[in-house]
């Protein structure tokens, strides 16, 4: 498809394909996502330093979604050291919160938990006959806009789990919304 093309490459690569570290080299990434769980702890500290520096200026991002925790590609700590404090970091489930250079860091929970909920329940309020893709990216922005100053201050990249209903609500909020526009 046409957002595939950008990446794709024609023949064999001049570089080493299965070596997570050189790919992400070559292929100037900026942002890991690992969901499979298939090998825990496989964004070790060459392919968080190989990601880090292909991504500056900019930060770069790491979501570790495996679940459970014990099957994470990375963890919090992890990720946040061996990038200097740099990655903006998410996981599948639930990570402890991590100093960095005197700030406390908290990861966030970036899974179904804060789109599902208010998903289904802005669809049964508004007897939505179909879920389209357009809604899950409402949603995602219901979330985005849902950040606190204290998410911000604390580098989340969801809100505080505290805060779900609220925040599930707001999601609920720009589903009926986008359906009746």
């Amino acid at each position: 498809n046409d957002e595939q093309k950008e990446f794709a490459q024609v023949g064999e690569p001049t570089y080493d394909g299965k070596d997570l570290a050189t790919v992400i080299q070559n292929t100037k990434a900026t942002c890991l996502i690992g969901a499979v769980g298939r090998d825990p702890g496989c964004f070790n500290k060459q392919v968080v330093e190989a990601l880090t520096a292909t991504s500056k200026p900019t930060r770069p991002v790491i979501f570790a979604l495996s679940n459970p925790k014990t099957q994470a590609e990375i963890t919090s700590r992890d990720a946040y050291t061996w990038s200097q404090g740099e990655a903006i970091y998410g996981s599948g489930t639930a990570m402890e919160p991590v100093e960095v250079e005197g700030t406390l860091r908290s990861p966030g929970q970036v899974n179904n938990v804060y789109i599902f909920p208010g998903m289904s329940m802005g669809a049964i309020c508004c007897k939505a006959s179909s879920i389209p893709e357009r809604l899950f990216m409402v949603s995602a922005e219901a979330v985005a806009n849902s950040l606190s100053q204290e998410d911000m201050a604390a580098d989340r990249v969801v809100p505080h789990p505290d805060r779900i209903r609220e925040v599930g609500l707001n999601v609920a909020v720009s589903v009926v919304l986008e359906c009746q526009s």
